[in-house]
């Protein structure tokens, strides 16, 4: 199958890439570690990893979102956008990217300039949120929990309905939390956690993430933990157990397995309320039927299927709604919405061309 073109997300953490077909089918699905705080030559190195992975032909045109400007490396979200379109086009050439830039639709990318950063800048829940909207039609919130943070965008009538469109009015609308399945610092979810019959404040160190919690649970998909454990051991239930006693100042020793599985359950409660609560909230504007369900997407869409089930609401997977693969990927396509909603939205304007 010859790739015609790949959608690009480009996290912080991670860079993510979809392929489709010359037919629009979805080639494979694939994500790579891309810390930006340590510069831009992450980026390039796991791009040289998706071109060989991915088999790109230099004919393959690009879509392209992004919320890796946010990265410390950069001066600001307007630099950080630059940057990377920049590295885009040096890898690709200028002829063959489109740019997401949300409510602008897609630009050319050595057309984007410093006006543009706002548009383009952490756009990809629109992207995600306008696939899902316009393949769905029917009123429904869509839950996308990634490795780091949870989207929540009310979908009606094949449109999306969000109050905010910056990273600053979402998180001040509860439809971007900055809470995920992985990366998350265990000590973000609650001050203190009852241990051996007490309330034991815990430590404010980035001594454990949620994918400690999430492996003790036996819910985290090991493709999904991809960058190294917070005290840069072994990623193993022992490693997990011994990360998470050390918020309670504790050695794995000095507890069971089952007494560090339940604070690993403590903690999944304390984020699975957050996340429930900002459900309730969107539902509160009365836009959706209280009937409407919860699609859940990402990494972490196996929360969204608990938070259905708590408040009795219907539940589909994003997966049963986007494009089949053309066969067996390397990743679930859901895991990676925003990178095929790009790839998705593109391809007709690619066609066209």
């Amino acid at each position: 199958m010859r790739v015609e073109l790949v959608g690009w997300d480009i996290g912080g953490a991670h860079l993510k890439a979809v392929a489709l077909t010359d037919t629009g089918a979805i080639a494979d699905v694939r994500q790579y570690p891309c810390p930006l705080w340590l510069g831009l030559d992450r980026l390039e190195s796991a791009l040289s990893e998706a071109v060989s992975d991915l088999g790109i032909p230099p004919s393959c045109r690009h879509a392209v979102t992004m919320t890796g400007e946010l990265a410390d490396h950069f001066e600001d979200r307007t630099a950080g956008v630059q940057a990377l379109i920049a590295t885009m086009l040096r890898r690709f050439g200028a002829e063959g990217i489109m740019v997401f830039a949300g409510r602008a639709g897609f630009l050319r990318a050595d057309a984007v300039g410093p006006a543009h950063a706002i548009d383009v800048a952490s756009a990809n829940w629109l992207a995600s949120a306008s696939l899902i909207a316009n393949r769905l039609r029917q009123p429904a919130l869509l839950v996308d929990i990634g490795s780091t943070t949870t989207d929540l965008i009310a979908l009606a009538g094949g449109e999306v309905h969000s109050r905010g469109y910056t990273d600053y009015d979402r998180l001040r609308y509860d439809e971007l939390i900055y809470t995920g399945v992985v990366r998350t610092s265990a000590m973000a979810l609650a001050d203190k956690l009852p241990f051996e019959g007490e309330w034991v404040n815990l430590m404010a160190e980035h001594f454990a993430t949620t994918a400690d919690i999430y492996r003790l649970t036996g819910e985290l998909a090991e493709h999904t933990d991809q960058m190294p454990a917070a005290d840069g051991g072994e990623k193993s239930v022992a490693g997990s157990e011994r990360r998470l006693a050390r918020l309670l100042g504790r050695d794995r020793d000095d507890g069971s397995p089952e007494q560090w599985r339940h604070l690993a359950l403590c903690l999944r409660e304390r984020q699975l309320s957050r996340i429930g609560s900002a459900v309730e909230r969107q539902f509160s504007r009365n836009l959706l039927p209280a009937e409407s369900p919860l699609v859940g997407a990402g990494a972490g869409r196996f929360l969204a299927r608990a938070v259905a089930a708590r408040s009795g609401r219907h539940y589909l997977d994003a997966i049963d709604i986007l494009p089949r693969p053309a066969t067996v990927t390397a990743l679930p396509v859901s895991d990676c919405l925003p990178a095929a909603a790009v790839a998705c939205l593109a391809f007709p304007l690619v066609k066209k061309a």
